[in-house]
């Protein structure tokens, strides 16, 4: 693939990033905001919605560009390596910024019954293993590429 179809592969990969990581969760957390249960409001501080929807917005445009630039990088080059590498860690942050933004404990009140809460902590907790794999993965990728740049470079110029 040459450098054109390379860009147009990572504004693709952005785009998908964008959607995923800031447009599903700040629809599902104003839903949430929104939310009526049989004609009651559930009462959700304001200061907690805006410091989820901060934290969401801030570290999904940190992901998106680190796809941009993985993306749009030549495969098993040492770039595309080293970025993946970067978006994987920006990804344990991302999910980390859900922890401490409150977004993993919500609790809600509803107005003349009591409250409801929902705690999805263990579930991160569990992708962040899954990360930590990743990690291991990337960095496997980035002293491959390094070692074998030679044989990559000639495979290439083959095609």
């Amino acid at each position: 693939m040459g450098a054109v179809g390379n860009m147009v592969r990572g504004f693709i990969f952005t785009a998908v990033y964008v959607f995923i990581t800031i447009v599903i969760p700040l629809v599902t957390f104003t839903l949430l905001f929104n939310f009526v249960v049989q004609g009651l409001p559930l009462d959700f501080e304001q200061q907690d919605y805006q410091n989820v929807v901060f934290w969401v917005v801030a570290f999904g445009l940190v992901i998106s560009g680190c796809a941009f630039f993985t993306f749009s990088s030549p495969k098993q080059s040492i770039r595309r390596g080293v970025f993946a590498l970067i978006q994987v860690l920006v990804n344990c942050l991302y999910l980390w910024s859900y922890k401490f933004s409150g977004a993993t404990e919500l609790t809600f009140v509803i107005v003349g019954f009591g409250s409801m809460s929902l705690d999805v902590q263990q579930m991160i907790l569990m992708y962040m293993g899954l990360y930590f794999l990743t990690i291991i993965l990337k960095t496997y990728d980035i002293i491959d590429f390094t070692i074998n740049r030679e044989k990559i470079r000639e495979n290439r110029m083959k095609k």
